[in-house]
């Protein structure tokens, strides 16, 4: 018998197995009469004798939470079965299962399922070896129904014993069936195969049954070398994925730190070029500004007023434009760390945000012609700073890429439920596999040293950043109409739709 958890299920298998076996115990004892049981010659008893010491002798296997009990003592309940009958050997069977659980000290429920387990199945048994025509006593002609007997008897006791661990353990119960036929079906014919020569051999000579027995001994221990066999290959298995577990797992953490390795090649690569971009652009300034001062210094007295003013100016312009490189790079920062703070956004007019950051261009860039084209109030919920930068960003950028005279065109409109503001050049435009590159940090398509563009390449990174703390998107649209050139849209949902959305 297998050792088991509690469940429902296991419960109601167990009682329900327990009850009809025990049913079946009592009706057979009654309808042959208690007298006609205790009647029996000096061999039933040597016999049943034999079989309380078997099954009180089991063979431990190991199976799925617990131990099956693995006996020999199935050839002597057959014995009786093919001497005296199928009640006669009911009782045995239930007498020695009584014997050996009471000994074992097993627990009540154990002990009833395993008296009604076994009675239920030599009745079935006996019952299958009668019905095809099975005599008492056995006879040569007797051997094909007591096959089919022995067959039920060991089928039956799988699925029931199988039952038992699939309710118990949650065990694949058609795997375990499978595994169980093969490990178990030779020694049990073995067994099985003993009790009619046991029978022919005490009919003849009780004297002689001892000789029969050393064969049974033979057979215990070839089931007991059997287990070990099963246990040595489960163990070995067992220790094969383990060992395969362990070489995936190696593997998987061979593969996590080569990729480890080479994502700290690439940031290191990465950090290289950042620290080399960010250097040449903050000493191209710094230059300009440190010559201006330099020269202003050394040859003050030789210079005219509007000579020192054109140098003053001059570092002034350079220093600015440091500064400004260097905010940038702070502000990214604080982007890449904890993003930007979202803070409360008061509902502002988008068309005039988008005037004041033209404004501030034309002065920026007074050589360049900037055109608006804005109309109606356009609300919405955003911080106005964080319009005008990201504006501005984009107002920059078309400055540096467009030809000297073309215009710069920007528009203040509304589009469905958005307010969109829109900043379009026609410069050399973006390339299509570079229209989602352009908006990370550092990037510039005409890097080198002959490039005309000069930045950092945190512009647009900056610019989309904000805009979606504003609740909006910035996105590289098609320029109007198609050609050369690159089209900017900042997004932004419109105040009076925003604001009947729930919380």
């Amino acid at each position: 018998m297998v050792a088991y958890h509690r469940s429902s299920a296991l419960f109601t298998y167990v009682l329900a197995v327990s009850a009809v076996g025990l049913c079946l115990l009592v009706f057979l004892v009654l309808d042959s009469g208690p007298s006609s049981v205790l009647q029996q010659p000096p061999l039933f008893w040597v016999l049943l004798a034999s079989l309380v010491v078997m099954e009180s002798l089991p063979i431990l296997s190991k199976v799925c939470g617990g131990t099956q009990d693995v006996t020999t003592a199935e050839a002597f309940a057959f014995a009786i079965m093919l001497g005296w009958g199928t009640t006669a050997a009911v009782v045995a069977l239930a007498l020695a299962v009584l014997v050996s659980d009471v000994l074992r000290r097993a627990a009540p429920e154990k002990l009833m399922f395993n008296v009604g387990q076994y009675s239920l199945l030599m009745a079935v048994a006996g019952g299958v070896y009668e019905l095809l025509g099975g005599d008492h006593p056995f006879a040569a002609g007797d051997i094909p129904p007591f096959a089919a007997a022995a067959l039920v008897y060991f089928a039956g006791n799988l699925v029931l014993v199988g039952l038992v661990t699939t309710f118990a353990h949650g065990r694949n119960f058609l795997a375990d069936l499978k595994e169980s036929l093969r490990a178990e079906a030779w020694p049990y014919a073995m067994v099985f195969a003993m009790a009619p020569i046991m029978v022919a051999v005490a009919e003849r000579s009780l004297a002689l049954l001892p000789l029969v027995l050393l064969p049974l001994f033979a057979v215990r221990d070839a089931l007991r070398t059997a287990e070990e066999a099963e246990e040595d290959r489960a163990v070995a298995e067992k220790a094969a994925e383990q060992a395969q577990r362990v070489a995936d797992e190696q593997a998987r953490l061979a593969a996590v730190e080569h990729a480890l390795v080479e994502r700290l090649q690439e940031n290191d690569r990465l950090k290289d070029e950042l620290l080399a971009a960010v250097s040449h652009e903050l000493r191209t300034p710094l230059a300009g500004m440190l010559g201006a001062l330099a020269t202003l210094s050394a040859r003050e007295a030789q210079l005219s007023d509007p000579q020192r003013q054109e140098l003053i100016g001059m570092a002034v312009r350079q220093g600015d434009r440091l500064k400004l490189q260097i905010e940038q790079l702070l502000l990214a920062a604080r982007l890449e760390r904890g993003g930007h703070e979202q803070g409360e956004r008061p509902v502002v007019d988008a068309a005039a945000v988008t005037r004041d950051a033209v404004t501030a261009a034309r002065a920026a860039y007074p050589a360049r012609q900037v055109v608006l084209e804005a109309g109606e109030v356009l609300p919405v919920r955003a911080v106005p700073e964080a319009i005008r930068q990201v504006l501005g960003n984009l107002l920059d950028n078309a400055a540096k890429h467009a030809p000297d005279r073309a215009p710069i065109r920007v528009q203040a409109r509304r589009v469905g439920a958005l307010a969109v503001l829109a900043v379009e050049d026609s410069g050399p435009g973006v390339p299509p596999a570079e229209r989602e590159r352009i908006f990370e940090r550092f990037t510039q398509l005409d890097s080198g040293a002959t490039r005309l563009a000069s930045g950092v390449g945190l512009g647009l990174y900056i610019a989309r950043q904000l805009a979606n703390a504003q609740g909006g998107e910035l996105l590289l649209a098609d320029p109007a109409p198609p050609g050369e050139g690159a089209r900017f849209e900042l997004r932004l949902p419109m105040a009076e739709l925003a604001d009947r959305r729930p919380g």
